[in-house]
């Protein structure tokens, strides 16, 4: 059986409150009477094995100092960048004080012990929630924060300008002479606001000159690798959705024998670690995902204890970064021949 404030009140022959207060912390120590009094109180405590109870102690604050990562696919969270978003969101988080809780949404009903039996203070998500979550979310007036989703204008949000960075992308391929290029995003991508915003950049960089859009939108590799290696008019460079669009194609076309990029040149997106070092470099749109966190931490603990109706929704944005390596280059003679 735990120990209670009562027995060790009792022990040290003072009032639970005094204990209370002195177990806390909330105790001045000013004066060597008053000093005493407490270190003995934590002796006793420690002495008697006392714990206390975290969770009647944060009802009784009104906090649990717990943030919830809600989810219904751990893949959006161990997966490409966002593995470094929740890393710099938990450290954003541990420097106020608060801890990252997992809260799956499944068949299992987890979440509902967390989000209703108040063992979080708000939560961030990096995809829209069902509309039982994100209710019981708003019945307890608890903060929600979309990290790289736009998909709820009434929820403050964390996003990147993927429009922007599809359209650097294109451009730099244009400014290399390429006049044939396709936009590839794979059959096996989950639906997400990227896909549409990426999709925009690409065409308005393609339309301001007149060229022809080449669109491979949920499309299986193969079916991309044979339109660029056998295709009637073959593109000469290639904007990639992702990084695993990009490592596809450029493995594929080793194994055809095309080169790249004196035969073609390929962009990806997400700078991850491995794409500098794949062969050739991997010229890339990166983004600061560790603003993500620290941006969407902000947001969430900014709205803790604000009144539901007093709280606006903010946007708060990262700009994307077009890095240039050794996986794009001029257009081929052949091609600038062709459509010149």
């Amino acid at each position: 059986m735990s120990v209670t404030i009562y027995e060790i009140a009792e022990r040290a022959g003072v009032s639970s409150s005094t204990v209370a207060r002195i177990l806390r912390g909330d105790v001045k120590e000013s004066y060597r009477r008053s000093a005493e009094t407490a270190e003995r109180i934590r002796h006793i405590a420690k002495e008697m094995g006392y714990r206390p109870n975290l969770r009647a102690r944060a009802f009784s604050r009104g906090r649990t100092h717990g943030i919830g990562l809600l989810y219904t696919d751990d893949a959006w969270i161990f997966e490409g960048m966002n593995t470094e978003v929740v890393s710099s969101l938990v450290r954003a988080l541990q420097k106020s004080k608060y801890h990252l809780v997992f809260a799956p949404i499944d068949a299992s009903g987890a979440w509902e012990e967390i989000v209703l039996g108040g063992q979080i203070d708000g939560g961030v998500v990096f995809q829209s929630l069902p509309a039982e979550v994100l209710s019981a979310m708003q019945k307890h007036e608890l903060p929600l924060v979309l990290l790289g989703d736009n998909s709820d204008p009434t929820i403050s949000q964390v996003v990147v300008d993927d429009t922007a960075g599809a359209y650097a992308a294109t451009k730099h391929l244009l400014g290399l002479g390429h006049k044939r290029i396709l936009f590839f995003v794979h059959q096996t991508v989950k639906p997400h606001c990227s896909i549409a915003e990426r999709l925009a950049g690409y065409r308005a960089a393609i339309d301001a000159t007149g060229a022809e859009r080449y669109e491979c939108v949920r499309m299986s590799e193969e079916d991309v690798i044979d339109i660029l290696v056998r295709g009637r008019e073959r593109p000469t460079g290639i904007v990639c959705y992702s990084n695993l669009e990009a490592t596809l194609i450029v493995h594929a076309m080793w194994q055809y024998g095309v080169s790249i990029p004196a035969d073609l040149s390929v962009i990806g997106f997400n700078d991850l670690f491995a794409t500098r070092y794949m062969t050739p470099p991997l010229t890339t749109v990166g983004f600061d995902a560790a603003k993500i966190g620290e941006y969407g931490a902000r947001l969430v603990l900014k709205d803790i204890g604000t009144p539901i109706d007093a709280r606006q929704a903010i946007e708060m944005a990262v700009k994307p970064k077009l890095i240039v390596r050794g996986s794009t280059g001029p257009a081929p003679v052949r091609a600038r021949m062709a459509t010149g």
